[in-house]
């Protein structure tokens, strides 16, 4: 639990020196009904990694079908991560089978998985905003 809190603050935090904020109040992280993934990946050579996480978010944001909004971090413990906020469980699906077949986004995990060691690694949780 407090792996999630804490990759939540460091999600509002980046979200808020990103621009996302309006009179000074910060927006919610997401709304009722949307999907977020945490992911957390322990990565031996963190400069790389967070390089090509960056890399992967606006490849992402350009080719993906199924749009969705994603955010890099470094956890507490000094791993990799991504918060990932999808508008519902069946986007986050069909985003996930969009990557599984995108060549382009094959290679950036592949490049990732080089930097940081082993895709084994890498875990996420999944939760449902209520």
């Amino acid at each position: 639990m407090k792996f999630l809190i804490g990759l939540l603050v460091i999600s509002l935090t980046t979200l808020a020196h990103a621009g996302h904020h309006e009179d000074g109040k910060v927006s919610k992280a997401a709304k009722s009904g949307q999907l977020m993934v945490v992911y957390h990946w322990p990565c031996e050579n963190l400069e790389l990694g967070m390089k090509l996480l960056n890399e992967m978010i606006t490849y992402e944001s350009e080719a993906s079908p199924y749009p969705y909004s994603a955010v890099s971090a470094v956890h507490e413990d000094g791993a990799l991560a991504s918060i990932d906020v999808h508008s519902s469980e069946e986007s986050f699906e069909k985003a996930a089978g969009w990557q599984n077949e995108d060549s382009e986004w094959q290679r950036l995990f592949m490049a990732m998985a080089d930097a940081c060691g082993s895709a084994d690694d890498l875990t996420a949780k999944v939760l449902n905003v209520r």
